[in-house]
């Protein structure tokens, strides 16, 4: 078995307060050992292997992880972003225009387009990502999305509850309960996380309860959009599922905050796309 050193690291972060100085685990003047992709040694600057690469005395630090990605998709929002650099507000049925090109794209498109958004996270710093689906918003629409996801990271996440599809308008219930039954157990093989957008506009309470207890019934992890649009009840969904995180909370009231910090469920805050939407 080969190893590669990083040697020659002036500073070594290490997030783990077991191997170095403080919260960080600082270590300095380190060599980090690795073997078939996986770190099995950090060692003081100096050793020898089969691979070296000389860090010059840089400092190194683990990789980002994205937690929130729709890495899955075709076509964009042009007129849409366009029209809320105008004043317009952002609105939850934009989801749509995507679901249609999406649809619409192969599934080596899709994946071409993916790879080009993981290749530009990567050279970012991002070494791990999850990944939704959302985009398909049929039984085979988003089976795909969660079978192309896999071939990219074990964090699959899905998220048939996006938004009520086209097709479905005016019978929200019938598609929770598509969601819930067959759609659920198409995605099931690929994914380790189910999502709600429990938000005015695509799954309110009681629709996104429904979502995530049937996909803990299958044994999947649980992750909540909400609170983007305005106040909800999403954060505090998320903390009465013990879901792993609630993502967006650009409005969080005192009781979401007080219930988050009771909690182990993770408040995610996207900056960017509140910067895209132009919310608050």
């Amino acid at each position: 078995m080969s190893a590669t050193v990083i040697d020659e690291v002036g500073l070594l972060v290490t997030n783990d307060p077991a191997l170095g100085e403080g919260p960080l685990g600082i270590v300095r003047d380190a060599a980090l050992v690795i073997e078939d992709g996986e770190v099995v040694a950090i060692e003081r600057a100096g050793v020898s292997a089969d691979r070296r690469l000389d860090a010059g005395g840089r400092c190194l630090i683990p990789g980002f992880v994205d937690s929130h990605t729709h890495l899955l998709f075709a076509g964009d929002r042009a007129e849409e972003f366009a029209a809320r650099m105008d004043g317009a507000p952002y609105e939850a049925g934009g989801i749509r225009l995507t679901t249609e090109a999406t649809r619409k794209a192969g599934g080596e498109e899709l994946m071409s387009l993916a790879q080009a958004r993981r290749a530009e996270a990567l050279a970012a710093g991002i070494t791990h990502q999850e990944i939704k689906s959302g985009y398909g918003l049929t039984v085979d629409g988003e089976a795909r999305l969660c079978r192309l996801a896999a071939g990219l990271t074990d964090d699959v996440t899905f998220l048939g509850a996006h938004l009520i599809p086209a097709e479905y308008e005016g019978r929200p219930d019938a598609y929770v309960e598509l969601v819930c039954g067959e759609m659920l157990a198409a995605c099931r093989p690929f994914s380790r996380w189910i999502d709600v957008f429990c938000e005015r506009g695509a799954f309110d309470l009681e629709q996104s309860r429904a979502v995530l207890a049937a996909g803990r019934e299958a044994g999947l992890g649980l992750r909540v959009h909400g609170n983007q649009l305005g106040p909800g009840p999403g954060a505090q969904l998320a903390v009465e599922m013990d879901a792993a995180s609630v993502d967006h909370c650009t409005y969080l009231s005192d009781g979401d905050i007080d219930a988050l910090a009771t909690s182990d469920t993770v408040a995610t805050f996207l900056p960017a796309t509140d910067f895209s939407t132009r919310q608050p």
